[in-house]
């Protein structure tokens, strides 16, 4: 059978392409050497922010405010509920952080209302933290998603549209003919040919795709699950996803488990995506407790009930990576999403459905061309 696309990787962008894809009426296959949300996935876990707080940088904005808008209507569509409007919270613990203060401004600039909350207010509000010097609370606009979950839904909602997902499904060539790709072909021998190809591999993106025209550097982020003694004073609306950007932490109020998660942010030192994820880390640990003592007192000896490694698939410039493949015309590639994309999953999806079907986007995709000179930076955006 030769299909309209086929989609290498059911992460979260992958997952959203074949939904996209499948719901007009294109005949899909989404491959997926694991399955959706598996421990190693980017797109696994349980949270991931959505912020629209982009350090001024407009088209990041944007994007993520139609991001927000189309997982509210894939909730409402296929009564998911993955999203949760908790709004977020953004601190520095040290005055004249410049991304927190480009941030806020850029949210004015664009028409939101963010709150200012000086230390005073911060003590007031939001008792929990220590020591920092002032945030801004974007209330009722932003929050998280069950990425896992979310992941999931989108992946069977695109099984329920009519494509067909193939998990345990190692795609380890492309076969090329005449300059367009031909087949993808798993481990084993078996190739799932189509007319357009989708790869979204995340981690795995050099080892299937070496040629790749930038660089994409798996790099380990440590996440934490604490058990609060006090549930409420950590629950929403009490507590809310947060940031205290100039420390790189940043976490969410109880779900998992009756748990708060609290993550590091930091680009991290460079990661096998094959290797255990859940190997315990003395050196992560002993960092969580020290910004816990810190900003989140009361947490400081809480129970870690879990801990992983989840890796960010870095690009130099921390910006996407979204096009076709050199040379080969009917293929197109997203990666590089640097530790930020998840939120954009479902609008990227529909970025690769269109590209797919249309070789086009209404989305100005020239910040994420293939062929760009990425300037190094030492945080994401």
């Amino acid at each position: 059978m030769t299909y309209d696309v086929v989609i290498v990787g059911a992460g979260v962008m992958g997952s959203a392409a074949a939904y996209w894809l499948s719901r007009a009426g294109k005949r899909a296959a989404l491959l997926e050497k694991h399955a959706p949300a598996h421990v190693g996935a980017a797109s696994g876990d349980h949270s991931r922010t959505i912020r629209v707080q982009y350090r001024g940088q407009a088209a990041y904005t944007q994007m993520a405010a139609r991001a927000v808008e189309l997982w509210k209507e894939f909730d409402q569509r296929h009564g998911a509920d993955v999203y949760r409007e908790h709004g977020v919270l953004s601190m520095q613990a040290n005055p004249g952080h410049a991304p927190l203060l480009d941030g806020y401004e850029g949210l004015r600039q664009l028409g939101y209302r963010p709150q200012w909350l000086d230390a005073a207010d911060l003590r007031r509000r939001f008792p929990q933290f220590a020591n920092v010097d002032a945030g801004f609370l974007m209330d009722g606009v932003g929050g998280y998603l069950a990425a896992g979950a979310a992941t999931q839904a989108l992946a069977d909602a695109a099984r329920d549209l009519g494509a067909e997902v193939h998990l345990g499904t190692d795609v380890v060539e492309l076969r090329e003919s005449g300059g367009r790709v031909a087949a993808a072909v798993a481990r084993g021998g078996r190739a799932f040919e189509a007319e357009t190809f989708v790869i979204a591999v995340g981690s795995w993106t050099a080892q299937l795709l070496p040629d790749f025209p930038l660089r994409v550097q798996p790099t380990a982020a440590r996440l934490h699950y604490l058990r609060p003694r006090d549930r409420a004073a950590y629950a929403f609306p009490r507590f809310r996803p947060f940031s205290v950007m100039d420390t790189q932490f940043y976490g969410f109020p109880v779900h998992w488990r009756e748990c708060v998660k609290v993550a590091d942010d930091a680009i991290g030192a460079p990661f096998d995506p094959d290797d255990d994820r859940e190997h315990s880390d003395p050196a992560a640990l002993a960092k969580l407790r020290a910004f816990l003592r810190a900003h989140l007192p009361a947490l400081a000896d809480a129970e870690v009930v879990y801990s992983k490694t989840c890796t960010y698939a870095m690009t130099q410039d921390s910006d996407f990576a979204i096009g076709f493949l050199p040379g080969r015309a009917n293929a197109v590639a997203a990666a590089g999403f640097s530790g930020h994309g998840f939120k954009f999953g479902i609008l990227i999806g529909q970025i690769l459905a269109d590209l797919a079907m249309r070789g086009a986007s209404s989305w100005d995709l020239s910040r994420f061309r293939l062929d760009r000179t990425p300037s190094p930076v030492v945080e994401h955006w």
